[in-house]
């Protein structure tokens, strides 16, 4: 299994080799990426490690996609720190938005400080069930003005049919097996239910579905994971996890947004440290931990 909250599509967004979450799980390989328009991804943010973004740009460890002032939702295996066996605190994170150049800020690029951070404690490595997180930011965007190159994106409320044309972005290696430093975005299609389980057999649990291409070819990967799916203007899914990259047979996995939508609503700032509740049609009880700084 390879987790690609850390890659996104045909182009990934991966980690640094130094601080991968786990270089077993993954596979820098990309393709068939064209450049993003600022038009098309003014929700896109970079989710870095503080302490590696001394050199701006270098830090990028995952994706993810604003989705209110100060509401950054991403994969939950982009806020655990594998070699520890632990999620990361808060501070740990900076997330940069209103740039195209992971490299450079330019008019309009915000760079915050994350103040608390949100995830279910059903989420598992050795699953991906439930692989969904939330960021709040300390410096969201200006109240009551437009910002030219930021701006939330809705989430999506049901399911999408089979066969319709989503897009993918992020900073991930390219098919050089670079980390790309402008953001790429590709097209892919979503996969039925059952095609995708034939794909990957019982790793597929409510919450999940698939997105790409049977024939391989374009996709998500390293550096990609939280990173956006979206179609029809909402965004429907996360960049999760995946055999390979653009493998012939085996699609990108997404977390379902609208399966989660109810929890996602309901995460805020101030929500209780630790608390129990159920969602949807779900038959089970999600407990939330939240880390502060």
């Amino acid at each position: 299994m390879q987790l690609r909250g850390l890659l996104l599509i045909v182009l990934v967004i991966g980690f640094e080799k130094s601080y991968s979450q786990s270089d077993s799980k993954l596979d820098p390989r990309i393709i068939n990426g064209v450049e993003a328009p600022i038009s098309r991804t003014k929700f896109q943010v970079s989710i870095r490690l503080k302490q590696h973004d001394r050199i701006f740009g270098r830090g990028h460890i995952c994706g993810g996609s604003l989705i209110g002032p100060n509401k950054v939702l991403t994969a939950a295996h982009c806020l655990y720190n594998t070699d520890r066996k632990r999620y990361r605190k808060a501070k740990e994170f900076i997330v940069v938005m209103g740039t195209q150049n992971r490299f450079s800020r330019v008019n309009g690029t915000i760079v915050s400080d994350v103040t608390s951070i949100a995830y279910t404690n059903s989420f598992s490595l050795d699953t991906m069930r439930d692989d969904v997180g939330v960021m709040f930011l300390k410096t969201g965007l200006p109240a009551n003005k437009t910002h030219l190159t930021v701006s939330p994106i809705v989430l999506s409320n049901s399911s999408v049919a089979p066969g319709t044309k989503c897009q993918v972005s992020g900073w991930g290696k390219t098919s050089q097996g670079l980390l790309s430093t402008d953001l790429m975005m590709t097209n892919v299609s979503i996969i039925q239910q059952g095609v995708c389980r034939t794909s990957y057999g019982n790793g597929i649990v409510e919450g999940m579905f698939c997105a790409g291409s049977l024939l391989g070819g374009t996709d998500s990967c390293q550096g990609d994971s939280g990173g956006p799916l979206v179609c029809n203007n909402e965004l429907v899914g996360i960049v999760s996890w995946g055999n390979g990259c653009a493998q012939k047979g085996f699609p990108g996995v997404y977390s379902n947004v609208s399966y989660y939508r109810n929890w996602i609503d309901s995460r805020n700032a101030s929500a209780p440290v630790d608390y129990s509740f159920g969602f949807l049609s779900l038959s089970f009880t999600l407990a939330l931990g939240i880390l502060f700084n």
